[in-house]
């Protein structure tokens, strides 16, 4: 069923967990006492039992009760699993807002359960903090969702604090670049940059022995860029912009007219407007505008010096190196970069 998540195919997966469901009956060993009576007919043949036999026997009924139990347990626990969490992923993984709502309420009921079975900061928990922070954050309730992952990130450091091999680097990573998305949206800058950052160590150790750039530290550095940028540290955002091109670069093997670089110039260039530094950034639109196709170096030059509609007067003075117009036409480039939201993450 997770392979079939996994493949993006819900309905096969939703099949398989509903097998689940109609074949939960737990196959359970035949009592031992029946085993022991059939096996030894001692008074039949006038043997008598000592007591160290009793003693082995009990012993030996005792485990297999045990044993019994232990299985009927962990095949109620995967019944659960099957039911809620699996569940919760297909509805999680449809993304309408009511699936989001269904995904949440599973997500719950196996929280719930599984607190009562099993210790607090138990890795299955840990999952489930997890997942719930997501589907939190996608509706909006940004809060909620916050607690839960810094509830998630208490366990997990719990975990590796005492040696267990259960998550690693790139888990922490991921949790920890979660937290900061949270904060990003929540516009709490400053402790986003700091979760940022804790992401971003993390990444760089993951990828430490890749061949290759990594695309988490590629996007993680674009939020930086942006969160310093809104904070009003314009050099640090320039700084983290940079290393993004570059990495990027790298990324794309060298294909200087990709889309994503050109992305990021634009941004650059409007950096540098804010910062005063008209000169840079002319060169920087410049260089992306050879970038783009002829469609699109039209398209972002007529924009840049005044063009889409307006009138002759802005014209007139943008072709004459009127600064202010292009710090109107370069901020009318940033709005059209960051369309849906004035402090969005990269992702």
């Amino acid at each position: 069923s997770r392979a079939m998540l996994r493949l993006n195919k819900h309905e096969e997966a939703q099949k398989l967990c509903d097998q689940i469901a109609d074949d939960n009956k737990p196959h359970r060993r035949s009592t031992s006492s029946r085993r022991l009576s059939a096996a030894l007919p001692s008074r039949t043949y006038g043997f008598r039992r000592s007591s160290s036999f009793s003693a082995t026997s009990s012993a030996l009924e005792t485990v297999c009760a045990a044993y019994d139990h232990d299985i009927d347990r962990r095949s109620k626990w995967l019944f659960s699993v099957a039911e809620h969490f699996l569940i919760g992923l297909i509805y999680e993984a449809k993304g309408e807002s009511s699936d989001q709502k269904e995904a949440w309420h599973h997500y719950n009921r196996l929280l719930s359960l599984a607190r009562t079975k099993l210790d607090h900061r138990h890795p299955y928990i840990c999952s489930l903090l997890e997942r719930r922070g997501a589907v939190l954050f996608s509706q909006r309730k940004l809060q909620c969702s916050m607690l839960s992952y810094l509830a998630c990130l208490h366990v997990l450091e719990h975990q590796q604090s005492n040696g267990s091999n259960v998550f690693n680097q790139a888990d922490l990573a991921r949790v920890l670049y979660s937290i900061a998305r949270v904060l990003h949206d929540k516009e709490e800058y400053h402790d986003a940059l700091g979760m940022y950052h804790r992401a971003l160590q993390c990444q760089r150790e993951v990828s430490i022995n890749s061949a290759r750039p990594s695309l988490d530290v590629v996007t993680t550095l674009c939020n930086i860029s942006r969160v310093y940028h809104l904070s009003g540290d314009l050099d640090a955002a320039l700084s983290a912009n940079k290393e993004v091109l570059d990495l990027a670069t790298l990324l794309v093997g060298g294909k200087m007219d990709h889309p994503f670089l050109i992305h990021r110039l634009k941004i650059e260039g409007n950096i540098l407007v804010e910062a005063g530094r008209l000169e840079d950034a002319m060169r920087t639109f410049v260089d992306a505008a050879r970038r783009c196709g002829e469609d699109g170096r039209n398209q972002m030059m007529a924009t840049m010096m005044g063009g889409g509609g307006q009138d002759s007067n802005s014209q007139e003075d943008a072709d004459a190196g009127d600064s202010s117009v292009l710090s109107v036409r370069s901020a009318a480039t940033l709005a059209h970069t960051n369309c849906f939201h004035p402090g969005a993450a990269a992702a």
